[in-house]
């Protein structure tokens, strides 16, 4: 996700649109729109393009279909986002469903080559945790089963404490 926040973005024409944001939600937490940078007059909306008009996601842009794919919405409408939503992803606690911290968000991990929803989640423990032990991955493996993504916590199942791996 870290990866996609701060793109540019292109219309299919080469005219630049602005630069991705954040990303939002929907509620089974699959990736619904990207939140573009571009100045409202009215600090209360934010401009969108909705997943399907984004037509390619490469690691150096992204391609939206056209300037009908901007769309203007309250930002009060973004029900959830990686960090500028009602309810933002980024810093959620992860709990195992026993009641054990495992971290806080501070990536989220797709499939490259297709697919929207989930996979992993990249947990820290703090600023000084991160310098001197790295962060973690918890990559689950059978999908969303079982991961409750709530609006105060997530809850993982139990045994995906012991398949957290560290980053150096």
């Amino acid at each position: 996700m870290q990866q996609l926040i701060g793109l540019p973005v292109f219309l299919a024409n080469g005219k630049k649109a602005g630069r991705v944001r954040d990303v939002g939600f929907d509620e089974f937490w699959q990736i619904s729109c990207i939140v573009l940078d571009s100045q409202v007059w009215f600090r209360r909306a934010v401009r969108i393009v909705r997943w399907p008009d984004v037509t390619k996601c490469g690691s150096d842009a992204v391609i939206i279909r056209d300037r009908q794919a901007i769309i203007t919405i309250r930002a009060n409408e973004l029900l959830r986002s990686f960090h500028t939503g009602v309810v933002q992803l980024k810093e959620l606690p992860v709990f195992t469903e026993d009641g054990q911290e495992l971290g806080r968000v501070s990536d989220v991990y797709f499939p490259k080559t297709e697919g929207t929803q989930i996979i992993g989640y990249e947990l820290t423990d703090g600023f000084l945790a991160d310098v001197f032990e790295g962060r973690r991955k918890l990559l689950l493996p059978e999908g969303p089963e079982g991961v409750t993504l709530g609006e105060d916590a997530i809850l993982v199942p139990a045994s995906c404490e012991r398949i957290l791996e560290r980053d150096p």
